[in-house]
């Protein structure tokens, strides 16, 4: 415990100089998943509406992520990262999160991640987007005749998020199609996943989406979202995300 506190305490630190959007499912963030230190990514998600006859329905701005995993301790990972949605007047959102693995707590534990995300820089006036939204998710690998992953974990924001500012999230991830790149690596060419947040608020709602790996490092992810909140949100959209992930530096091996 005074281990996992010393590591929350160094991520606290290091939140206000670092870059980057969190590991999220597909709509929520609702994994504990997060970035291997020295990994980068960029993501561009985009929002969209179909069916919609013109004044009834919107696109959400362009999401640009960078995600950084920034350092180990031991069995805790951290990253952290920033978003810009391109063409809005507060365009900038920061977040940082730190998990640990299955298995490491104890035997069969969950994996486990707490972080913070959607956190503006606008913090006064009707449209503030200092949101700071904290998440305490787990998550467990089901038994083999299920397959996937399932997570499950809470939240609470400010009064930015809209009118339930504390709700729970769920997702679910299924891999399926092992192959391996240049003859070496192994991955899974498709993932299928689907997640829901609560509440009438910015990110309350769901998602059923399916990811292709072109290689281990490059993705395409599409599907549906829906919300919660027509106001706040608008009409269901359709989701179409690229995500790159890259080598940024090797970390430090410790020396014993």
């Amino acid at each position: 415990m005074r281990r996992f506190l010393v590591a929350l305490t160094l991520l606290a630190l290091n939140f206000s100089i670092l870059e980057s959007t969190p590991s999220s499912v597909f709509w929520t963030v609702c994994t504990t998943d997060v970035y291997s230190t020295g990994t980068g990514h960029i993501d561009e998600d985009n929002y969209f509406t179909i069916f919609d006859r013109r004044g009834h329905g919107s696109s959400f701005p362009p999401d640009t992520g960078i995600e950084l995993g920034i350092f180990s301790l031991k069995d805790l990972s951290a990253e952290a990262g920033i978003d810009y949605l391109g063409g809005a007047d507060d365009p900038l959102f920061f977040n940082a999160a730190i998990a640990i693995d299955e298995n490491k707590l104890f035997r069969h534990a969950p994996s486990c991640k707490i972080g913070i995300f959607n956190a503006g820089t606008r913090y006064h006036g009707n449209h503030r987007t200092n949101q700071n939204i904290v998440d305490v998710i787990i998550g467990k690998s089901l038994p083999d005749w299920l397959g996937g992953r399932f997570f499950i974990g809470g939240f609470s924001g400010s009064r930015a998020m809209g009118k339930n500012r504390q709700g729970f999230m769920v997702s679910y991830q299924h891999s399926f199609c092992p192959a391996k790149f240049c003859g070496d690596k192994e991955y899974f060419k498709w993932v299928l996943c689907g997640d829901y947040a609560s509440g009438k608020n910015t990110i309350g709602g769901g998602g059923l989406g399916i990811y292709y790996y072109f290689t281990p490092d490059i993705s395409l992810l599409t599907g549906p979202v829906w919300f919660n909140s027509k106001k706040i949100n608008g009409n269901w959209k359709w989701s179409i995300q690229i995500d790159i992930s890259f080598s940024v530096f090797k970390p430090k091996k410790c020396s014993h």
